[in-house]
């Protein structure tokens, strides 16, 4: 089990590869809610940096190659799968999952442009969930790579 009050706040930040697919739905649906609100999306989440609790929410959105292009909302995840279906009861550390994420005031346009993806790595487009003392400690390296 890894807190996520372990790891440094620059490293809190969550890797969004794409939005699932009709086919995806069709074999990990069955570890997520049947009813959807309908300001949520289901998405493939890479690798966790902690043990992230159904409930956590995040309030930065950003293209992971452009940092300043920051979407502020405010987004829970609330519920949580993997590949065999199984709902899980957080966001365990080192895993890639399908999550449902919900967004106060509608799904953001930076969401909403993601591809559908069957799974994990296909998406090129990556976006990143985090709060803003993450992103204010990676985006305030000038000069330097953001990742």
């Amino acid at each position: 089990m890894r807190s996520e009050v372990n790891i440094p706040i620059r490293e809190r930040i969550l890797d969004v590869e794409g939005r699932a697919s009709p086919s995806a739905l069709a074999i990990v649906g069955a570890g997520l809610p049947k009813g959807r609100p309908i300001d949520s999306e289901i998405l493939f989440i890479s690798f966790a940096f902690a043990d992230i609790p159904i409930g956590q929410a995040f309030s930065l959105l950003f293209p992971k190659d452009n940092p300043n292009a920051v979407t502020r909302t405010c987004c829970t995840i609330t519920a949580v799968t993997q590949q065999f279906g199984k709902p899980l009861g957080e966001v365990p550390h080192g895993w890639k999952t399908v999550c449902l994420v919900q967004f106060d005031g509608g799904v953001p346009e930076i969401v909403r442009s993601l591809p559908e993806v069957n799974g994990w790595y296909e998406g090129r487009a990556i976006i990143c969930m985090c709060d803003e003392d993450a992103w204010r400690l990676r985006a305030d390296r000038p000069g330097r790579p953001y990742f």
